[in-house]
């Protein structure tokens, strides 16, 4: 039956001659018929409701006020005039789905009907969207006419749970910006914001019983990038952190309240608590001797199991349900290495008086004990899908990021999730391969892979698929210290999201969203957002022609758009050169090429192409790459184009595990060198080392070489792409050998510490 309303729901959009591209409204509705003639908003236009219910009035709010404030235009009073237009809103309790919505205009009457004041809000939003983009500028507009086409939608969300998850634990962003992205996700009919509130970083809910967790806990060593746990170098240290009392928290609720958005808050148990620890080093797990565990095998430290640590996290909780209505608690529950568990006397005594085996089952315990509690506050707890280790809580939803399995392990038990896998779902990768963009914890994560995204897992039975409420977005903010940051990863890929949780998949279809996005930046615009400019993947390729000339080939954008592009740096412009064939690279230079509609930047890729005694000469490696890190190809080294900046795993990156750099040139003829310029990516928390060391080798015959210059590379202090440089006396010869010694293994107190590290090396520049 579902399958055949879809396919209904399809042929109805498609027998109007509907065209999904041209219809402005994102998430695309699931029924569109369109109609000929336009409503116009006058101030001869009548606002019509049930005058006794104000929640009605309140979900047309923004419809009302954006009215008011920026078309000058008057909808709640009653106008004088002869022939009045109407704007009719009616509870429908035929309307079967809670968030759906009938929306019926032509040219003298609106009529908006809704099952609930949700759907009422979302109808609201519809039209929003339907007036002129100007709609959104927060100030009155003149010489506009403020006219909507005339359809008939029938419209109703895919999922229930449609979400964004925004850590402010690792970085605390201000309350101003959290009422931000609230507006932003109602646009596009998102209605839970899931706030990540402490984490080993940091402790950011006020709590009254605890002070000590926002007057240590909430600050830690100044250290905005990256992640430290120190809370006990004060006060001569520069402090940074902050944290939301529940006065605002409060208000943040009623304000989301208002725009149909449930704030769902997450308490970090029983691991990610080094803040709430550094608090209270009580609730800390004790060695054999009553000593806490050093540093840092605290990073992922876990509470201890004793019934003083679910006495302080039972009353924890207490105040955040007394702050957030919201039925589901989030709990965590990721990431516990339960390492110190083991070894624990009071864990090992606790699992002894349970009958537990093991460790997991020790979790499993603390997530249904603190569940229980809970529940008997009549709310529900949300756990990530490590909750499953040792058996699922009786009542937990299951928030599945690790990947799509443990949400469908949850749902054959007939367990709700809420399905985030990293791969599609986690705002933190890099969005674009072009050099320039901010650092991010890793991976890629492309606008069209968002849109791609099914929630519900092909294997599960059609029983089962109820189970799946619909999916979120996660923003961790290791590397995201600011809010603008925070709008670029977020933006658009939350709007992608965004339709995936509310369209019907027969409807979906990425070149149609794109078209629609287009329009809809305009309105981002408006609300002065930061967001990626990554609509497109530019993609360029290098190659030599027959000339054994550098040449760049730009490709990855549909073809009636156009990719101008220059050669000095400088941003592409209307008047720029439209690439039309390879670009010839006769010195060195930076392309800059970019899709441009409207004044708007679509897409943007910028590579830098330096040019060196061995660009196209003979080069072989000793040991071929990874073949994961070398789609640049084994001559990626010496083909004139450097990799990017911040990511190492772009085309121009080659990358060894364990081993080192070997690579031989063969000039052709006699020629003289002198110096050698080149990268190496450092980034120990994914154990990714510079070399250690670099050697130069010069030969005449390609068999018997003689080193020229041999140096050491010192450990750097920052992660990224690491230069490196060295010279010689000049010498002439035929053959170059490069060699670049690895890290044999990963120092002890850094991740995968005795393993072999990466190397991963850039362009080899010889002169």
């Amino acid at each position: 039956m579902k399958k055949y309303l879809l396919a209904l729901v399809f042929l109805t959009a498609s027998a109007v001659g509907f065209e999904q591209e041209a219809f402005p409204v994102i998430p695309l509705p699931n029924s569109i018929e369109t109609k000929t003639g336009r409503f116009v908003f006058t101030n001869c236009t009548q606002l019509h409701y049930n005058i006794t219910d104000t929640d009605v009035r309140n979900a047309v709010m923004p419809l009302i006020e954006k009215l008011r404030l920026v078309a000058g235009i008057t909808l709640y009073q009653k106008p004088k005039c002869k022939t009045p237009s109407m704007v009719e809103i009616a509870i429908d309790k035929s309307i079967v789905n809670d968030e759906g919505y009938v929306l019926s205009v032509s040219p003298q009457k609106i009529l908006l009907k809704a099952k609930t004041t949700a759907g009422i809000f979302y109808g609201a939003q519809t039209l929003l969207q339907l007036l002129p983009d100007a709609i959104e500028k927060g100030s009155f507009q003149k010489n506009i006419s403020w006219s909507i086409p005339c359809v008939v939608i029938k419209d109703e969300p895919r999922f229930s749970y449609r979400g964004i998850m925004l850590d402010v634990a690792r970085h605390y962003m201000p309350m101003a910006f959290l009422k931000k992205l609230i507006d932003l996700l109602a646009m596009q009919k998102m209605n839970r914001l899931h706030l990540h509130l402490t984490d080993s970083q940091g402790w950011r809910f006020e709590c009254k019983k605890y002070p000590k967790l926002t007057e240590i806990g909430a600050y830690r060593k100044g250290t905005p990038l990256n992640t430290t746990y120190d809370y006990n170098s004060r006060p001569n240290d520069t402090l940074y952190g902050g944290y939301y009392t529940q006065e605002q928290l409060k208000e943040l609720v009623r304000y989301a309240s208002a725009h149909f958005i449930t704030i769902v808050p997450e308490i970090e148990m029983p691991a990610h608590s080094m803040s709430a620890l550094a608090s209270y080093p009580e609730l800390a797990c004790l060695d054999s001797n009553g000593n806490a565990f050093p540093y840092p095998q605290q990073i992922q430290n876990e509470y201890c199991t004793k019934d003083e640590t679910f006495t302080f996290l039972d009353n924890v909780l207490s105040e955040v349900m007394d702050v957030f209505p919201s039925k589901y608690i989030h709990i965590a529950g990721d990431e516990a290495s339960k390492e110190n568990w083991a070894h624990c006397r009071f864990d090992q005594q606790r699992m002894k008086e349970e009958g537990l085996k093991n460790v997991d089952e020790l979790q499993s315990y603390f997530i249904k004990r603190i569940e229980k509690f809970v529940n008997s506050r009549g709310r529900s707890v949300i756990g990530w899908d490590e909750i499953l280790q040792g058996g699922l809580a009786p009542n937990a939803t299951v928030m599945s990021w690790t990947g799509i399995e443990g949400g469908i392990t949850a749902a054959e038990q007939h367990h709700n999730v809420i399905m985030t896998p990293a791969e599609y779902c986690y705002f933190n990768f890099y969005q674009s391969g072009s050099p320039g963009e901010p650092v991010a914890f890793c991976c890629m994560l492309t606008l069209p892979k968002v849109y791609s995204y099914d929630p519900i897992p092909d294997v599960l039975k059609p029983d089962e698929r109820r189970y799946v409420l619909g999916t979120q977005g996660n923003l961790w903010t290791e590397y995201v210290p600011t809010y603008q940051n925070a709008e670029y990863m977020i933006f658009p890929r939350a709007v992608a999201l965004a339709e995936v949780g509310w369209t019907n998949t027969a409807l979906k279809q990425y070149e149609g969203f794109r078209t629609r996005l287009i329009k809809y930046l305009k309105r981002l615009d408006d609300h002065h957002v930061n967001y990626s400019r990554h609509l497109f993947e530019i993609k360029l390729t290098t190659s030599l022609n027959e000339e054994k000339q550098v040449t760049a080939s730009l490709a990855g954008v549909d073809k009636e758009y156009a990719i101008r592009y220059t050669l000095d740096g400088t941003g592409p412009t209307d008047r720029s050169p439209v690439y039309a064939q390879p670009v010839i690279i006769e010195k060195n230079a930076t392309m800059t090429a970019a899709v441009l509609q409207d004044g708007i930047v679509l897409a943007q890729l910028k590579k830098d192409f330096r040019l060196h005694k061995a660009v196209g000469k003979a080069a072989v490696l000793a040991t071929p790459p990874d073949e994961k890190y070398n789609t640049g190809g084994n001559n990626a080294w010496v083909n004139g184009c450097l990799g990017n900046d911040e990511q190492f795993s772009d085309d121009e990156w080659l990358g060894w595990n364990g081993k080192e750099f070997n690579g031989t040139i063969d000039f052709g003829n006699a020629t003289v060198t002198s110096s050698l310029q080149t990268r190496f990516f450092h980034k120990p928390n994914s154990w990714i080392w510079a070399a250690k060391k670099v050697t130069a080798q010069v030969s005449d015959d390609g068999k018997i070489f003689r080193t020229v210059a041999e140096k050491e590379v010192p450990v750097p202090s920052n992660d990224g792409a690491v230069p490196f440089s060295m010279s010689w006396q000049p010498v002439t010869a035929r053959y170059m050998r490069i060699i670049a010694g690895p890290v044999e293994k990963i120092p002890a107190g850094n991740p995968g510490a005795g393993n072999g590290a990466w190397l991963f090396v850039d362009e080899m520049v010889v002169n």
